[in-house]
Parts: C-alpha cells; sequence; structure tokens
C-alpha cells in the first residue's frame, strides 16, 4: 500500500473518483493528463529524499510515498498500522508485540527495514518531532493524523539531508495544506471474536481569509481501541503452547533437546502452593485451602510439565493493549509579502494505554516454617511426622499482585516560521519550534518485596494468640500477615499491605531552529545547476523521576532510577545537483547530486555524513539511479545518562584463577560515539508501457560502532579473550580482585542488511471502470549482528531475542493491492504476505522439534459507495480468512512482531466534505 514516484510520475493506486465513461483511448489520455497534474504538484514541495527545490528533479534515493486515498482505502485507524504494511517496515513495536513491556506498551514505534526504531528517522512536515521516549523514537499515535495528505518513505540512507538516525531511511508525514471547506470521518470496527474494537472520529477544516493571503487549518481526532484481553481469547493461544526440556533426549538419539508441545504448564507451582521439597513434596492447596494430592502432567522435566495441576501463566496475559489517542492540530499562515509568508502552528496530543493486567513471576521456593500461623493442621502433623521445620513452595500468584501497568503520555508542539521567494528561482525558509513529551507509568497493585517476605513468615502471638508478622520492626510498621495456603485465600488488608503503586514519570523536551536557502546559481551546457544549505540547532533534554520505593528497589517489577541530561546538537548542511547531459542519444537526462552535512555533538563532538548519487534517464523507458551515503545514528539520551544501578554476579577470574562474588554497575554512557553506517544503493525503473511501470532497487547497509549493552559476565569472559578493550570497564581493589563491572553501553557491535526491493504498477481502463494493481516485494539476502564475538544470522529467520531489539527478517514479504473504480463504486482487493523463516539459525533437529515457522498470506477486502459527491460510505474485511499465526515457541506462541494475531476484523464508516 504505497504509492513511489516512478520515472517522474506520482503512481498511487487510491481510490478513483467517478467520472463520465469513455471510450478507452480517451480514458488513457485522461490518465497521462492527471499524471501530468501530479508532476506539477509534486514539483512544488520539497521531496524527502532531497533538500533541493526544483521542478523536474527527482532525487536518486528510492522513495515510497502513501496517498491520502490509500491510507482511506486501507480502512485502517491507525496511520502507523498502514505504514506498517510496506514490506521494507518491520512492525517491531505495536500495542500487540510490546505488551508485556510497560515502557512501550500501547504505542507505535516504525522500524525501516528491521534495523531498530532507533534507526529510523520519523519526520513532521520536513521538520524533526519531539520524542515521546528517553530511547529516542517518536511514538506515531501523537501525530494529529487527520490532516495527513501523503507520507513519504525514504528507504535508504539519509543522514547528509535530514541529520542522524536516518540510517535506514526517513518516514515523513506530510500534511495536505491545501485544504479548502470541512471533512471528516467517523467509523466503529471490531474483530470476528467481538474485541479489539475501534473507533475513530475526525474533523479537518482549511479555509483561506484576507483576499486569499491568509490559510487557517485545523483537524482534531479522537480513537480509541479496546485491544484484547487475553491470548487465551484466540483459540491458538488458549492451547497453551510452551517449551520444556525433553526427558527422552540423549546426544546419541534421534530426541530433539527441546519440545514445543501445548498445554504446558508449570511442575513447580500452582495458583494455590504446591510443596515442592522434602517428603512433602507433591502436595498443593485447593481453593478452599485445604491441601491436596498434586497431578502431575504425562511429560514431567525440569520446572515444566504437559497437563496436569500446575499454573499456566501465558494464556491469561493481555494480547492486545486497549488504547486511547486524541490529538488536535492548528495552523495559519499569512503572506505579509507577495514574497513572504509567516505560518505558525500548534498541536497537542494524548495518547493513553488503559490498564494492562499482567501476572507477577512465580515464586518457585517460598520459604514456609512449622509455625506458620496459617500452616493446615494437617500440614503442621506431617510436618511432625517427618521431623520437618520447614519446607518450600511454588505459587503463581494470580488473585493479589497482579500487576495493573497504565501509561499516560501528552505532546505539546509549537513551531514558528517565515519561508518565501526571491529571484526567479530561489526560496528560502526558516522556523523555530519547541516541542514537550511527558509520560507517566503507573504500576498498580506491583508487590513490594520487604514487605512481602515479612507477612508471610506469620506466627501466632505468644502473648495475645493472635496472628501476626515475625519480624517486630515490621510488626510496628504496621505489617499484616498473608495467608498463601490457596488461591483467594490472601485478605484484603494483607494484599492492601503488600502491594503499592510504583510510578515513573519523565519529561523531553526538544527546542530547534533551522535557515535554507535553495536556488539555481548558475547554468552549464545541460541545465541549471540547483543548491540547498542550510543550518540548523537543536537541545534535547530528559528528566526522569519516579517513587521512593522504586529508587529503592523496593518493588518486584519496575524500580525506575531517576536520572537526567541533555544534548546540544550544531549542524550545517549543503546538497547540490550537477545534470551532466540532457537530450543527448545517449542520456535524455544525467544528473549528479551531492550532499554533506558537518554535525557537532556537545557530548561526543563533530561528525561528518554525506552522499553521492546519479540518475540517468537512458531514455523514456530505462532510468537508473545509484547512492552511496555515510550516515549515522547518535546515541539516545537513555544510552548516554540513565541511572545507575547495581547487581550481584559471580564471575571467574582468570587472572587469579578463582570464582567469587562482584558488583555489577549498570548506567548511561556520556562517552558513547556516533553510530556510523555507509550505504549503497543501485536501482532501475522502467516504463515499457504508459499503463505498466516497474522498479527494482539493491540495497547495502554496513554498519560500524553500534551500540549494544553486555551482560557483566561476557565482559570479564572477553576482556581475557577477543575483546581485550574490555577491560577498561572492570575495577581491581587493591587486594587484585575485581570489585566491579561497568555494564553501560558500548560502540561493540557492527551490522551488515543487504537486500532488494521491487515495485510494479499498472492501470488500465476496463469496461466502465479503471482497474489498478500495485505490488511491492522485499527481499532481504543478508541481516547479521556481530558483537565481536558472536555472529548473529537474522535474515531468513523469525527470531526475536527481546521486544525492543533488532529480530529476525524472512527473506520474502510482500504486498499487492488491487482497485476497480466504476461509477460511484470502488471495490479493493488487498493480499498480504509474510515470509516464514528459521527459528534460529543455530538450531538443529537436535536442538527442537519445530525448527521453522512457516509463512502466511492475508487477504483483505474493502468497498466505498458515494452517495451524493459529499458523502460516502466505506467497509474493510482484514484477514478474510481468519489465518492464525504459525507457531513458533513457548509464551505468546509466535512472533507478534511479524503475523496477524488478532485474526479477521471488520470496520464500517462514512466520509463526508463540503
Amino acid at each position: 500500500m504505497a504509492c513511489t514516484a516512478i520515472i517522474g510520475l506520482a503512481a498511487c493506486t487510491g481510490a478513483v473518483h467517478a467520472q463520465t465513461p469513455a471510450e478507452p483511448d480517451a480514458r488513457v489520455a485522461d490518465q497521462a493528463d492527471q499524471a501530468d497534474q501530479r508532476i506539477q504538484q509534486l514539483d512544488a514541495v520539497v521531496s524527502t529524499a532531497s533538500r533541493i527545490r526544483r521542478g523536474g528533479f527527482v532525487a536518486p534515493t528510492p522513495t515510497t510515498q502513501i496517498t491520502a486515498e490509500e491510507i482511506a482505502a486501507s480502512g485502517l485507524t491507525n496511520i502507523a498500522d498502514v505504514v506498517n504494511e510496506t514490506p521494507s517496515v518491520r512492525p517491531s513495536m505495536t500495542p500487540v508485540s510490546t505488551v508485556n513491556n510497560s515502557s512501550w506498551s500501547g504505542g507505535h514505534y516504525l522500524d525501516l527495514r528491521g534495523l531498530g526504531f532507533n534507526r529510523t528517522l520519523v519526520l513532521v512536515d520536513g521538520k524533526r518531532f519531539v520524542p515521546t521516549q528517553i530511547s529516542g523514537p517518536v511514538n506515531i499515535n501523537v501525530i494529529p493524523q487527520a490532516l495527513i495528505g501523503n507520507v513519504d518513505i525514504v528507504t535508504g540512507g539519509a543522514s547528509a539531508a535530514w541529520g542522524s538516525d536516518a540510517v535506514a531511511g526517513v518516514v515523513n508525514f506530510m500534511f495536505d495544506h491545501q485544504l479548502e471547506g470541512v471533512r471528516g470521518e467517523a467509523s466503529y470496527g471490531s474483530s470476528d471474536h467481538g474485541d479489539y474494537r475501534s473507533r475513530r472520529v475526525s474533523l479537518a477544516f482549511g479555509h483561506r481569509f484576507g483576499a486569499d493571503r491568509g490559510h487557517v487549518l485545523f483537524g482534531a481526532e479522537v480513537a480509541d481501541n479496546s485491544g484484547i484481553a487475553r491470548l487465551g481469547d484466540r483459540d491458538w493461544g488458549a492451547q497453551g503452547w510452551g517449551t520444556i526440556t525433553n526427558p527422552a533426549y540423549t546426544p546419541d538419539n534421534g530426541e530433539p533437546r527441546i519440545l514445543v508441545v501445548p498445554n504446558v504448564v508449570s511442575a513447580v507451582n500452582s495458583f494455590g502452593g504446591l510443596i515442592n521439597s522434602g517428603p512433602l513434596a507433591g502436595i498443593h492447596f485447593d481453593a478452599n485451602g485445604d491441601p491436596v494430592p498434586f497431578r502431575y502432567g504425562e511429560i514431567v522435566s525440569g520446572n515444566s510439565m504437559i497437563g496436569g495441576d500446575g499454573a499456566y501463566t501465558h494464556v491469561d496475559q493481555t494480547l492486545a493493549a486497549p488504547q486511547e489517542r486524541r490529538n488536535v492540530y492548528g495552523r495559519v499562515s499569512y503572506d505579509i509579502t507577495d514574497a513572504t509568508t509567516l505560518y505558525v502552528e500548534g498541536a497537542w496530543a494524548r495518547s493513553d494505554s488503559s490498564p494492562i493486567p499482567n501476572l507477577t513471576r512465580s515464586d518457585n521456593s517460598i520459604r514456609i516454617h512449622r509455625d506458620n500461623a496459617f500452616l493446615p493442621g494437617s500440614i503442621g502433623d506431617a510436618m511432625d511426622a517427618h521431623g520437618i521445620d520447614s519446607f518450600t513452595m511454588g505459587r503463581l500468584s494470580r488473585d493479589y499482585a497482579r500487576t495493573v501497568n497504565e501509561q499516560e503520555s501528552s505532546t505539546e508542539r509549537v513551531v514558528v516560521g517565515l519561508e518565501g521567494y526571491f529571484g526567479d528561482t530561489w526560496s528560502w525558509d526558516g522556523y523555530y519550534t519547541y516541542g514537550s513529551s511527558e509520560s507517566t507509568m503507573l504500576a498498580h497493585n506491583n508487590r513490594i518485596t520487604s514487605r512481602y517476605n515479612a507477612a508471610i513468615d506469620a506466627v501466632f502471638d505468644p502473648v495475645t494468640g493472635a496472628i501476626v508478622c515475625r519480624d517486630a520492626a515490621a510488626r510496628a510498621a504496621g505489617c499484616v500477615p498473608m495467608n498463601l495456603f490457596g488461591e483467594g485465600a490472601p485478605s484484603a488488608d494483607a494484599v492492601g499491605y503488600v502491594v503499592g503503586t510504583a510510578w515513573r514519570h519523565w519529561d523531553l523536551s526538544q527546542h530547534a531552529a533551522a535557515a535554507t536557502v535553495s536556488g539555481e546559481p548558475f547554468e552549464t551546457a545541460a541545465g541549471p545547476v540547483s543548491i540547498a544549505a542550510g543550518l540548523e540547532w537543536r537541545r534535547e533534554e530528559a528528566i526522569v523521576t519516579s517513587d521512593e520505593l522504586s529508587q529503592a528497589a523496593e518493588f518486584v517489577t519496575g524500580n525506575t532510577v531517576p536520572w537526567e541530561g541533555a544534548v546540544n546538537v550544531r549542524e550545517a548542511f549543503s546538497e547540490v545537483v550537477v545534470p551532466l547531459a540532457n537530450d543527448r542519444p545517449w542520456a535524455k537526462a544525467l544528473d549528479l547530486n551531492v550532499a554533506g552535512r558537518v554535525t557537532d555533538y556537545s557530548t561526543s563532538g563533530t561528525v561528518s555524513t554525506w552522499k553521492i548519487g546519479g540518475l540517468w534517464d537512458i531514455n523514456d523507458v530505462w532510468r537508473l539511479r545509484a547512492t552511496r551515503s555515510r550516515d549515522i545514528r547518535a546515541p539516545s539520551l537513555s544510552e548516554l545518562f540513565s541511572g545507575s544501578t547495581t547487581s550481584i554476579f559471580s564471575v571467574l577470574d582468570q587472572e587469579l584463577g578463582s570464582t567469587y562474588s562482584v558488583q555489577s554497575l549498570s548506567s548511561g554512557n556520556p562517552g558513547l560515539e556516533p553510530e556510523e553506517a555507509d550505504t549503497t544503493t543501485i536501482g532501475v525503473v522502467v516504463n515499457p508501457h504508459p499503463n505498466l511501470m516497474l522498479s527494482l532497487d539493491y540495497y547495502n547497509i554496513d554498519i560500524d560502532g553500534a551500540i549494544i549493552t553486555l551482560e557483566a559476565a561476557a565482559i570479564v569472559n572477553r576482556c581475557f579473550g577477543v575483546q581485550p578493550q574490555l577491560c577498561g570497564l572492570i575495577t581491581r581493589g587493591d587486594d587484585g580482585r575485581i570489585s566491579q563491572v561497568n555494564t553501560s553501553p558500548q560502540n561493540l557491535q557492527t551490522m551488515q542488511l543487504r537486500g532488494a526491493d521491487l515495485e510494479a504498477l499498472y492501470r488500465q481502463p476496463l469496461g466502465a471502470g479503471d482497474l489498478t494493481v500495485r505490488a511491492l516485494v522485499s527481499y532481504v539476502d543478508t541481516l547479521e549482528l556481530d558483537d565481536g564475538e558472536v555472529v548473529t544470522r537474522l535474515a531468513g529467520s523469525v527470531e526475536q531475542p527481546t521486544i525492543a531489539s533488532v529480530g529476525g527478517m524472512p527473506h520474502w514479504n510482500g504486498s499487492l493491492r488491487a482497485s476497480y473504480a466504476t461509477g460511484p463504486l470502488t471495490l479493493g482487493l488487498g493480499v498480504r504476505h509474510v515470509g516464514g523463516g528459521k527459528i534460529n539459525h543455530t538450531f538443529t533437529e537436535k536442538d527442537r522439534n519445530v525448527l521453522e515457522a512457516s509463512s502466511r498470506t492475508y487477504f483483505d477486502l474493502n468497498g466505498a459507495y458515494d452517495l451524493t459527491g459529499n458523502l460516502s460510505l466505506f467497509g474493510t474485511v482484514r484477514n478474510v480468512f481468519d489465518k492464525d499465526p504459525p507457531i513458533t515457541s513457548g509464551g505468546f506462541a509466535t512472533v507478534r512482531s511479524l503475523y496477524d494475531v488478532i485474526g479477521r476484523t471488520y470496520t464500517v464508516g462514512m466520509r463526508f466534505k463540503f
């Protein structure tokens, strides 16, 4: 679902408006006229792939454009979902894939090429948007969507044009500044299961005033989605998929070491508590708190088993985070002279993730003493008979302390600018923008570790006979004893004592200013030389705060440490387009495009980026294009300044030849350098017929100094091996022993990505209407991460190591969209293909019984009917055949960042304009 500038033509697959029937040849001529009009419209703006403003110029960097018509035809209520369906974009960070990570839950973050959200630059009208995360990205939920005219996706390095983070490319959300009148939309959607209910209402208004010298623009939107409460609300999710160690495995037989199987539960805990040590092991407590025999499953291996009375975990996990978003945008522009325009913009957005219940971690070894006041009498007698004074119990606590995460985020942004023209070919623009983002995360019912430990150690008061906490200091502080024997046993007072609300709040601010000039200073024999140059400045700052208990690491999850930090950036850039040939027998046109940027960071100093590219129009049929660029990603504020936390780990000190415990210190690293990437693109565009356009682009991206964080044990081991430079992170005391290991982020990793993109567009009059077919295909040949010791191959795999990390990319992904418009009716068919791949390239048949995930192809239908010319109805059905995702592992059972886990969905709505 996209629109790419091919041979100077913006070819789009959106719904074709009703038109008077004409002869086929006349309709072909009409299409050519419409194409010419679109060319003129494109010439009036700056392409996202370049800072040059020149009629007829097309940048050599491949660029995909999604039009307003395509956005409307999709029926999707969030523009991020539309962008994520482009094959070159990996839907890594969505409300589905991040539901079990409170920092990201409910947000939409874009990931071009699958290189990570922090290597994709997001722009709004060609300007940076204030980050909504301390790690740098922008939550697309806060971008005003009612006024979006189109979205440009630059799928190549663009740091020379736009600065840091444009390693994988740029996504630029462009507003419709020419809107006249009022337009609006209202829609409602639901899944086939009656959940994932979505509602959206948007309104946009544009009007000229002051003898057409001024223009006012306004947009507002309200949208929400109910999410999906449980993984078990889907048939495939209710099967309880998990991984267990195969007890039949030996190194010499044909059995795999790990089994991926359904109905996996815990063998060491239950919802009411399971005794798992000593002679009483195998007794658990039912809902009444009575001891009963624990039914073990058919296969018991380690801490897991298949079937039985054990607690299950992921089935009750939230599958899709509920979300709400509201935004308002306004812009006023006025021509203060015939050549100068003043504009002011303001935007406000709120994006909230509704309370999401999660399960606390399993407690596998709760120590229960003989004198526990809540201990059933029969168990006490059995302990006496066996001569034991304690046992360990496993319990999964879904009856209390089920942490409920709630996130509230708001963003404000103001832009003030001047733009204008002088001479025959020169234009200029200058602006200042301020943006701020606030985010508050509330973790309700979060267990407080010290209170919990005191509350579960309950005894009888020897004087009063009342049940009290054993620890006198805890009693004095209000400790309420807790009964753990049986699901539902903890009293409301005890629960109120052991849980609390952890909170963390961050404030991010961005000040930015820029001035740009563009024009044609002189001509050569082949045509005018075009240049663009400018200066930019910005300051970004983060302030992170949290509650006192979190700062003392008292909660079972969360425990944010306060910190603050800021970065100042100064930049100068220039770009030039030099025509080398024009209207020659061997070249209709040949252009050289060169760009450079110098950036100075207050933390790491000066770095340069550049691009050189060429565009060769051999004739009206063939075009060749190529670029080579140096791009960067600067470290984020969190990577630079995160607060310090400590932990204890065991280390083998090869220098002393002994093993002992040491402290690790995790924090930001102000000494980080920007990552550097070298990007090559080579492409061909073919227009063999007026109705058919094809393009094929090869790309290669090599990243050096990518930022990663190693575990403390890995740092010590590598210090004595392949990476002696890591020894600088190790501190030794006066006795020669290691006293501390610094696990801060380091510029250690290299990354390589190589592949190709294919695009085809066909448009043809058919019967009384017009048929448009568009296909996008992405092939990933190589995606490798090398941290100096371990090389991870991710191309052709579906591996997802962690939620926010770079994940596997199937070799093949693609989309096809066909639409047919006749009179007031438009019908559309969409096909989305997500390739399969290895679960992990290192696994063999001796490792797992499931080694690969099969591909999935999803079919979508959409239609629209124009009732009056100002009022239309539309509807969509997505995943028509209700395809389930492939089963790849335990936990959430599949790769949520690749495959559709929602199932069939329906959307209906209306659009109006006047």
